[in-house]
């Protein structure tokens, strides 16, 4: 089978989508595959893979400045000699609406994965998200054929605008928009149970929609070595760490402001790059604890793997933001305790692995890490979790589910 991915970031941009994607591809090569990647060009990277195939772009700034693929009219009909089999887009923007052209002028089957909800980025970006809600709101008829998605405001909120109100207004209205594309494809694949009712019922979400979590390698980061880290650790030292783009939808902040609440001995490894480094390093001063934030900054996925392995408990501090972090996977596969604070994440988390804050603040996040962290019987037990629970998440489990999934539709298709 000729597969397909079109994404909107790849390799060697480091995140989530991309490392979901990449381990899928290599899953789906081990069983005999060929799969293609489409994506972006990357600045300063030059591919060798020939296999995957970077188009012309140009620079946008959401959240980064980072590359935009160019699409124009006519760009599908030079995928036709490709003769795909199936095309799975990994992104409802741009290279998402490629895909949806692709497979429609082959014939054959679109896959998309709906991997979260970029409105919700609202208070950080609201320039850059309500532009690009009105962007997709125009381009989407257009390049789907579709009926028009519009704002639903009852006519009682328009009086008393309140920014909660205009957020709640502009998040259901990007549902709906995400779920539009989805329904002009064959079928929609979910990572989380509680983003596929949202799809659903908020969306309006009406072709087939299977919950399909990420997937990793387990092996990659169960054989990793805690004595390969670059990071030092000294005797009675403990690690908390937390592996994730460093801006506000992440809440570092909650977590520099935790070690206000915690021991000397507890140290914060932040691994990733972005634009509230800046701002986590001036908190860290405020509150005297700057000496014990280690700043990793951007690091390949096998120095990644050894620190997971050198720490004692993973964190992340998203608060209804994220969806499936693929982070928890490769921490459970590494064995390593989660201590987190969205209610509404479950994939990968089990009392037998993780621990739910009562709260987002520092404090709140301070209790659990010391609930996990002065137990030591329940800290190895948590490790023992991890390492079960996320043999769940093997990629060779879900690419297999993957196939069985396209199968399917080229057999309906025929």
């Amino acid at each position: 089978m000729r597969i397909a991915f079109f994404i909107d970031d790849y390799l060697p941009s480091v995140h989530g989508v991309a490392t979901s994607t990449a381990a899928f591809r290599r899953a789906l090569e081990d069983l005999g595959h060929e799969v293609f990647i489409v994506a972006p060009k990357a600045e300063g990277h030059i591919e060798h893979d020939d296999h995957i195939i970077r188009l012309s772009s140009s620079k946008y700034y959401v959240f980064d400045s980072r590359e935009m693929a160019n699409i124009y009219p006519g760009l599908a009909k030079r995928f036709d000699a490709y003769d795909f089999d199936v095309v799975h887009s990994q992104t409802q923007f741009s290279l998402g609406v490629l895909a949806h052209s692709v497979a429609k002028r082959q014939g054959i089957p679109h896959v998309t994965t709906i991997h979260t909800l970029y409105t919700e980025l609202i208070d950080d970006y609201p320039v850059a998200i309500v532009a690009g809600l009105l962007a997709v709101s125009f381009a989407f008829p257009v390049a789907l054929k579709s009926t028009p998605v519009l704002p639903r405001v009852h006519r009682d909120s328009i009086k008393h605008l309140r920014r909660s109100t205009i957020k709640a207004a502009l998040s259901r209205h990007g549902w709906r928009l995400t779920a539009a594309f989805a329904n002009k494809c064959d079928a929609c694949l979910a990572p989380s149970q509680h983003l596929a009712q949202i799809l659903i019922h908020d969306g309006g979400l009406s072709i087939p929609c299977t919950v399909l979590p990420n997937g990793i390698d387990t092996a990659f980061y169960r054989h990793a070595r805690a004595e390969d880290s670059l990071i030092p650790k000294e005797p009675g030292q403990r690690f908390i760490i937390c592996v994730a783009r460093l801006s506000p939808e992440k809440r570092q902040i909650a977590l520099v402001e935790s070690l206000a609440h915690l021991p000397d001995p507890v140290r914060l490894i932040l691994v990733g790059g972005g634009p509230s480094e800046a701002e986590l390093r001036r908190r860290a001063e405020e509150l005297g604890v700057a000496h014990r934030v280690v700043f990793a900054g951007m690091l390949p996925p096998e120095q990644v793997a050894t620190l997971l392995k050198q720490a004692d408990v993973f964190a992340l501090a998203s608060y209804h933001f994220d969806n499936q972090p693929m982070v928890f996977l490769e921490a459970s596969a590494a064995g390593l305790p989660i201590v987190y604070c969205d209610e509404r994440m479950t994939e990968c988390l089990t009392e037998r692995n993780a621990v739910l804050a009562s709260g987002i603040t520092g404090e709140d996040l301070a209790r659990a890490f010391n609930e996990v962290l002065g137990d030591e019987a329940r800290l190895e037990s948590l490790r023992s979790g991890a390492l079960e629970v996320s043999q769940d998440f093997d990629v060779a489990t879900a690419a297999g589910r993957l196939i069985d999934l396209y199968t399917g539709l080229i057999e309906a298709r025929r």
